[in-house]
């Protein structure tokens, strides 16, 4: 979730793997160079709550123009706040003890909580964030369609299991989706922004595919469209220009929309749930034990449990009437 800011910082990212995302951040030249500047490690001291964080010295940093930056820079107002042009960056920062915490889309960090043992999402959100597809004003109707397709998808249960599958699952593969057959708009295929620095929403394999839930998302959207498309490649802050200029037909890029960008371009309806958290070294963390920072478990995975002592309670019962 992202929004326009003045904050100190910048960094740059090249294309890598999934898996190797978290775990090579810290040793990639790109990012030691980002990290050069970011002053000595920080005296790591322990984390009770996210009020802990809300002091003169802690630092907190996120992606450039993020919305969850502005929503810690509210909640904390007394910590300093930096800022990364990725994700990765972020990380890395973390990693090597320059800043304090990350504050972020609640879903990359719980993937990367879930890649990299040594990361911990704190319990409480900063706040709700509204993520969105957008497309420049002239494409309404094609906008409806896309509402239309995202009110089925999480309708039918397709949402849920994106979700359970980028989010809750370490290395997931990319399902089978077949294009369309006959696409309507053959030899003039929609053009759609993303920005695949952004695990595990959207990303580049090693050769070359694309892949993530918003690789999914748009290859589901263009099936229920009957419609080819291709994907535009740019960084975060530049999709926002080129939907306004229409350059793009559509951009999906964990977009999230705001009462000011709604001035400038269209917003479909919310294609996810996604908070904004922080996340922070779990060696610091030393708040109340019962709490978790990842996903609940899937409501099939639930009802299956369920399901069991349903059967255990009967048979208890069957057992005490003989």
């Amino acid at each position: 979730m992202r929004t326009k800011s003045n904050m100190v910082g910048s960094g740059s990212s090249a294309r890598i793997s999934r898996r190797s995302f978290v775990s090579c951040c810290l040793l990639a030249p790109a990012y030691l160079s980002v990290l050069a500047g970011a002053g000595s490690s920080k005296t790591a001291t322990p984390i009770r709550s996210i009020e802990d964080l809300n002091q003169p010295s802690m630092i907190i940093c996120g992606e450039t123009e993020c919305v969850s930056l502005r929503m810690g820079q509210e909640r904390l107002p007394k910590a300093q706040f930096v800022s990364f042009a990725t994700p990765a960056d972020c990380y890395a920062a973390l990693l090597a003890g320059k800043v304090d915490a990350v504050a972020y889309d609640r879903p990359p960090l719980e993937y990367a909580a879930a890649d990299n043992e040594l990361f911990y999402v704190l319990p409480d959100s900063l706040g709700e964030g509204h993520i969105a597809v957008g497309a420049p004003f002239k494409n309404r109707e094609l906008m409806d369609k896309v509402n239309e397709f995202i009110k089925q998808y999480r309708e039918d249960g397709t949402y849920q299991q994106m979700y359970d599958r980028w989010v809750k699952t370490i290395n997931p593969q990319m399902p089978d989706i077949p294009k369309p057959e006959n696409p309507i708009n053959a030899g003039n295929p929609l053009i759609i922004g993303n920005d695949p620095q952004n695990i595990p929403m959207s990303f580049v394999n090693g050769d070359g595919s694309w892949s993530g839930f918003d690789t999914e998302f748009v290859q589901r959207l263009a099936l229920f469209l009957n419609m080819d498309y291709q994907f535009e490649s740019l960084y975060y802050d530049a999709l926002f220009p080129a939907v306004e200029s229409e350059k793009l037909d559509l951009a999906v890029g964990n977009l999230d929309k705001t009462p000011e960008r709604a001035e400038t371009m269209l917003f479909s309806d919310d294609y996810i749930d996604c908070p904004a958290g922080l996340m922070i070294l779990k060696s610091r963390w030393q708040g109340p034990t019962d709490s978790s920072s990842s996903t609940p478990a899937a409501p099939e995975v639930k009802a299956e449990s369920e399901q069991t002592d349903a059967a255990s309670t009967e048979k208890t019962e069957e057992e005490q009437a003989n």
